[in-house]
């Protein structure tokens, strides 16, 4: 493999609005897996470059709105999905796509949170719209990205938080950052056909979608929310209108790409205020690129918890 300094490469000439940013740090989240298991429902077009994420430097600039040595940040865009993404020492993307990043916090501290970390606080803003601090909520998958952020910051806001794993190592992670009930993901199923089960817990935050969101329906107590952020267990879940109209619940999605850049900057200038916690920091592993495609066989085989960061700054070849 060959590496070459920016200056050695052919100038293309930025088109309107485009940026040049130099990668510092990315992520892996799982649209990248996806991505990289040659998924047509994320990625069509190979060669490919994936990463979802991106925090950097402005190094060109053709838009008004970023200068070069501006710290920025790329999340929740079409970025390495059908473009090309962050795992690269350098991106060319649209201003659009882009989020000036507060000097209070830094570029990897914005990557452990990146695509997974900004869905999880859309989820935790709307629980805490709908239920006081010291409500009961559920968080499915609390082992993966989305899970542990969204059960890190509702413990932190006061909430009685119940953690379901599938994993036998999960369990240890997730009591790692500070949650005490964990059960297994498979307890929650249930047995039978039954319209409705016992009333449990105020909130949901579902990562797994399927037949445990199917579940689940059947579980949350009168009045109460379930927030569905993915579909690790299936795109598919059945339910009957019962829950709705005898318990009044309700069923919100999560649609982290159609936020407004001005969302994005209020979440960055949270993290860096009341969503900062001690936690988060044993919520993520850091790897060099170099590192990266062990990294995705580990994610594959189910050997990695919570999130993974990528560390764009040199090292880039064996």
């Amino acid at each position: 493999m060959f590496s070459y300094h920016l200056s050695e490469l052919p100038n293309r000439e930025l088109s309107e609005s485009e940026v040049l940013v130099r990668v510092h740090y990315s992520s892996l989240n799982y649209k990248d897996i996806l991505s990289c298991q040659g998924n047509p429902a994320v990625t069509r077009r190979f060669p490919h470059t994936p990463g979802l994420d991106a925090g950097g430097v402005v190094e060109r600039s053709n838009s008004s709105k970023f200068k070069a040595g501006d710290k920025v940040a790329v999340f929740c865009t079409p970025m390495g999905m059908n473009h090309s993404g962050g795992l690269a020492e350098y991106i060319t993307v649209p201003e659009q796509w882009l989020v000036k990043v507060p000097d209070q916090i830094s570029l990897m501290q914005v990557m452990v949170f990146g695509t997974a970390g900004y869905t999880s606080t859309l989820a935790v803003e709307e629980i805490i719209k709908h239920t006081p601090p010291g409500g009961s909520v559920l968080v499915t998958g609390a082992s993966g990205g989305v899970g542990s952020i969204s059960a890190i910051l509702l413990n932190k806001l006061g909430f009685k938080v119940t953690a379901s794993v599938s994993r036998e190592q999960g369990e240890a992670f997730v009591k790692s950052f500070g949650i005490k009930d964990v059960i297994k993901t498979n307890s929650l199923l249930g047995k039978g056909s039954h319209n409705l089960l016992p009333q449990k817990w105020d909130a949901i935050v579902d990562v797994a979608g399927g037949e445990v969101l199917s579940a689940l329906l059947k579980q949350v107590k009168e009045e109460g929310l379930v927030i569905a952020t993915g579909l690790a267990a299936g795109t598919h879940f059945s339910s009957t209108v019962l829950p709705f109209i005898l318990r009044g619940i309700t069923l919100k999605g999560i649609n982290a790409e159609g936020s407004s850049t001005e969302k994005k900057s209020d979440f960055l200038h949270k993290l860096a205020s009341e969503w900062n916690c001690d936690e988060l920091s044993t919520v993520y592993r850091l790897v060099q690129f170099k590192d990266v495609c062990e990294a995705i066989r580990a994610y594959e085989s189910h050997q990695i918890f919570g999130r993974v960061v990528v560390n764009m700054e040199g090292n880039y070849y064996e």
